[in-house]
């Protein structure tokens, strides 16, 4: 589970002052596959990364499956970060240089594992996404789809029990945008995986369990799922 609790987020001084979240509450189930949406400039994308310990709040609470994300230091958050969550961006965030397969397999090299047992992982990462004849290929010799869907290998080969996506069908078609909402949503219901997408695409936002409206700030509707 998720839990945000009075989480404050402000950016400059004075008159610049930007509140990008106000006293913001938050719960996300285990397995759910939740959208934030919004116009743009209210607070979703930094919502996303306070919640994934990328931004420290300027106060309040967020735990992830029990783990007080801001109440330890930097080096034990950016372990947790690396270990148990996973990351999807619009840009890809791929290393030009490194293949398919090299670039899945840096989450696991960073967390100490061999890089024998790495490319094996890695090879399996890529095949779940339908990139198994992909392996040696260089971003610049893929599709935007296709690096993309090396991206979301990178972000499951550890296994993470969330994933933030941060507008991932954004540099995308409309085609294309819908294979990998589907992947994602694959994803979800075969592993468990917990994903939170920050998007503009309604198309994307109506994929998921719920939807998390955004305003000014803060959370107008969808903070905790309604059960029937």
């Amino acid at each position: 589970m998720i839990l945000a609790e009075r989480l404050v987020k402000t950016y400059g001084t004075g008159e610049s002052i930007v509140r990008a979240l106000k006293e913001v509450d938050l719960v996300i189930d285990q397995g759910e596959m939740v959208s934030i949406v919004g116009p743009s400039g209210c607070g979703k994308t930094t919502l996303l990364q306070v919640l994934s310990g990328i931004e420290e709040p300027d106060s309040g609470i967020v735990t992830i499956n029990g783990f007080s994300v801001y109440e330890v230091k930097d080096r034990e958050r950016s372990a947790f970060r690396l270990q148990h969550t996973g990351f999807v961006f619009q840009a890809f965030h791929l290393i030009p240089v490194l293949s398919a397969l090299e670039n899945v397999a840096l989450p696991l090299i960073g967390l100490g594992v061999s890089s024998r047992k790495a490319n094996v992982q890695a090879r399996q990462a890529l095949e779940q996404v339908g990139l198994g004849q992909k392996l040696n290929a260089f971003p610049s010799e893929l599709s935007g789809g296709q690096n993309q869907r090396v991206a979301i290998a990178r972000a499951i080969v550890t296994r993470p029990s969330v994933i933030w996506a941060d507008e991932p069908t954004g540099a995308l078609d409309t085609d294309t945008s819908h294979q990998i909402v589907g992947l994602l949503r694959h994803i979800n219901r075969t592993m468990g995986t917990t994903i939170v997408v920050v998007t503009h695409d309604a198309a994307v936002a109506s994929e998921c369990d719920r939807i998390i409206r955004m305003e000014n700030g803060r959370i107008i509707s969808g903070a905790q799922r309604v059960t029937l």
